[in-house]
């Protein structure tokens, strides 16, 4: 059995921590051997999407069990559907925390449109030491990701056609925004990175309205990570959430170009 835990180090000494997405690290622990695998959650999404992309990366490795401080009671009750088993208000060491599991130490959370998760098993005491401390690990971590992001975007900049260039984005308002939206949607990864690329894209000619566009969508729309979505909050959810999110992306980043260019 394979067991998901986020921790602030990559051992199984690490202490569990509150959220799966709001941890630097995701341990994927074999409950037989307590051999495990280390999972990098420093290029995970910023807010509400870090959470659903950490449950992508452990699901994906095949963990069944989730022990965590606090989740939120909409996600528990669609994980638990789906064979998913998550127990909430744990603390102490991961390895601590597995073998209590293996002896049956916790119970699992519950979840029939009430939450039982206690509010006062969560941890809001930590110091205002430790969240720097946390912090700065998360931007040293970025430095590495944001000097490989420059190194791709100089080949991007070098081999990218010229034709298929102006094919995507052929200086037409609507179509520029559409051709934005639709490659931020496809993209993954650090909202960061979009910074980046949005730099070289208007250096290679691209309009605001497109680049507007893909930082949008890159935040708001998840098409390839859709199908953990969909297992966790269901199809409907999953469909009218992306489809809403890439509409309002285009009139959002074309309010915003005109706004930029003084249009009150």
């Amino acid at each position: 059995m394979k067991i998901a835990i986020p921790a602030d180090r990559p051992d199984l000494d690490a202490r569990v921590q509150n959220k799966l997405g709001a941890a630097p690290y995701l341990l994927v622990i074999d409950s037989d051997d307590l051999s495990f695998e280390i999972l990098d959650s420093s290029l995970l999404a910023s807010g509400p999407l870090a959470g659903l992309q950490a449950l992508s990366l452990v699901l994906d490795k095949g963990a069944t069990v989730i022990l965590v401080g606090y989740m939120s009671p909409n996600i528990i009750g669609p994980l638990q559907k789906n064979g998913i088993e998550v127990v909430t208000s744990v603390s102490g060491s991961a390895k601590e925390a597995v073998l209590r599991y293996k002896r049956g130490g916790f119970g699992v959370a519950e979840n029939n449109g009430h939450t039982s998760i206690p509010k006062s098993s969560i941890n809001f005491t930590v110091r205002f030491s430790e969240a720097w401390t946390k912090t700065a690990k998360q931007y040293l971590s970025l430095v590495p990701v944001l000097t490989a992001v420059i190194l791709l975007v100089g080949l991007f900049k070098a081999f990218l056609p010229e034709k298929l260039l102006l094919a995507l984005f052929s200086g037409n308002l609507i179509q520029d925004t559409f051709a934005g939206a639709l490659v931020g949607s496809l993209l993954t990864g650090n909202p960061i990175n979009s910074y980046v690329i949005g730099e070289t894209l208007i250096e290679l000619g691209v309009d605001l309205f497109g680049v507007a566009a893909m930082m949008l969508t890159w935040v708001s729309v998840w098409l390839i990570q859709m199908p953990v979505e969909i297992s966790i909050l269901g199809l409907r959810f999953a469909l009218i959430r992306n489809v809403a999110a890439f509409l309002v992306a285009i009139p959002s980043s074309i309010f915003v170009v005109w706004l930029y260019r003084g249009g009150m």
